[in-house]
């Protein structure tokens, strides 16, 4: 049974620093700072499962971020649009994680970079958003 598309009423997350989010609508930005302030300074070891994630924002996968069932936006076409490369060898300005797992869920305002590999299984997926 596909979680997508997301239908049900907004449901705003309250903990920033569960690990699981389920079912709710959160900005990426919220839990990165909580996060921060709290630990290490990146996203690690958490689940979102069903949620609406909202930027603006550009999530800089590492080791062990997956993306199951994924609505990454709308890329007006080109799914290479919600792609970053950074030029030199750090990415400014982005949200690290981690270890953390993204189940049917979708993406609002949000941008993507990593791995020369994982950036080439971005662009390779259809372009259907």
């Amino acid at each position: 049974m596909s979680l997508l598309p997301i239908t049900r009423p907004v449901v705003l997350a309250e903990d920033f620093g569960a690990l699981v989010f389920e079912n709710v609508d959160l900005t990426l930005y919220d839990v990165f700072a909580h996060a921060v302030k709290n630990g290490p300074g990146l996203i690690q070891g958490r689940t979102f499962k069903g949620c609406r994630i909202q930027g603006p924002a550009i999530i800089l996968a590492s080791d062990g971020v997956t993306f199951r069932e994924t609505n990454f936006g709308d890329s007006r076409g080109d799914i290479r649009n919600l792609v970053m490369k950074p030029l030199g060898d750090k990415a400014i300005g982005t949200v690290p994680m981690r270890d953390c797992a993204f189940i049917g869920c979708e993406f609002y305002g949000v941008g993507f970079t990593g791995t020369d590999e994982f950036i080439a299984q971005i662009v390779a997926l259809p372009n259907t958003i």
